[in-house]
């Protein structure tokens, strides 16, 4: 029998630790070369993308910025069902439309026709509240003697007050 050199396997250990080293420094330099600077600062997000999202120009004015030119619009929404509903849900940013700061036109306002836009909130949902409106779209079309196309619900429910 032969007594066996208990550090015959230590040059395994050996290797196996400086592999782990060398994994644990590339981690380092790899965190400091490609982690942001500000990353963490405010949060699970880099710190200097607040300002950086501020500087950005504003998109969407809210339905205060469409009451000046299409108040009669505007009051017929306030007034109806849909008035909890923004109003750049179904046109998009008022900033495609007009410019906020001049209150001047660039263009027509883009609108969000067609059915699939009523289905966001209408389409019927086992999560949604039983007293929330929900249709089958086709079926509610069907029964009332509509045809069931992309504007169907237009043909029958004013967008701004649909009762």
């Amino acid at each position: 029998m032969t007594s066996e050199n208990p550090l015959a396997h230590s040059k395994h250990v050996f290797r196996a630790a400086l592999l782990l080293l060398a994994v644990v420094v590339a981690l380092i330099l790899g965190r400091l070369f490609f982690v942001p600077e500000t990353w963490g600062e405010y949060g699970f997000y880099r710190g200097a993308a607040v300002g950086e999202h501020r500087a950005e120009p504003v998109r969407f004015g809210g339905d205060e910025a469409c009451e000046p030119c299409h108040d009669a619009e505007y009051a017929e929404h306030a007034a109806g069902v849909h008035a909890p509903v923004r109003c750049e849900l179904c046109h998009g940013p008022v900033a495609l439309h007009a410019d906020l700061e001049e209150g001047e036109k660039l263009a027509e306002m883009p609108v969000r026709r067609g059915r699939e836009l009523c289905e966001l909130c209408h389409r019927a949902q086992a999560a949604r509240p039983a007293s929330f409106p929900q249709i089958d779209v086709r079926e509610h079309v069907l029964e009332n003697g509509g045809e069931v196309t992309p504007d169907a619900c237009f043909d029958c429910h004013d967008p701004h007050s649909p009762y």
